[in-house]
């Protein structure tokens, strides 16, 4: 049925609880995960993020957007290691494509997706009201389910066959 998962990572914590769900969808079903990361378009937000993958004097502004990607594409492998050392077979795909809420759903189009998979760091209150969820966003645009993880659900458990 998911024989074709959309997972995207923001590389957090909270994004690597959703990787066994995918994972999980993904070996049940023969299928293959399409990991994504929408780069966002405010680069100085997400710099901590990246910072291990840079390099250094990456902040030369000649070189600043470049690096990012750079950095995010060694994330994205990282990632995707993850997953395989799960089971599952991946694809990468770093996306410049705007707000990241947009370009999770039109990938999930692109890919042929029947299931887009995320997690959601539960962040509410004002925050929540003025910034608006990702996940929440997702969740009314897209046009295939989607599985959002919240942190500390309790992963996937292999089935025992009897």
């Amino acid at each position: 049925m998911f024989s074709r998962i959309l997972l995207s990572t923001d590389f957090s914590q909270q994004a690597e609880q959703a990787y066994p769900w995918a994972a999980r969808l993904a070996t049940s079903n023969h299928g293959l995960i399409h990991l994504i990361h929408a780069l966002e378009d405010d680069l100085v937000a997400t710099a901590p993020v990246f910072a291990d993958y840079m390099a250094p004097g990456a902040l030369d502004l000649g070189s600043y957007r470049e690096e990012f990607r750079t950095g995010a594409q060694k994330a994205l492998d990282a990632a995707a290691e993850k997953l395989r050392a799960l089971g599952a077979e991946v694809e990468t795909h770093l996306l410049e494509r705007g707000r990241p809420s947009q370009a999770i759903v039109a990938a999930a189009q692109e890919f042929a997706c029947s299931v887009i998979v995320l997690s959601t760091h539960g962040h509410g209150g004002l925050a929540h009201l003025l910034l608006g969820s990702t996940a929440e966003k997702v969740v009314r645009l897209a046009k295939v389910p989607v599985l959002t993880v919240h942190e500390g659900d309790t992963p996937p458990q292999e089935e025992v066959e009897a």
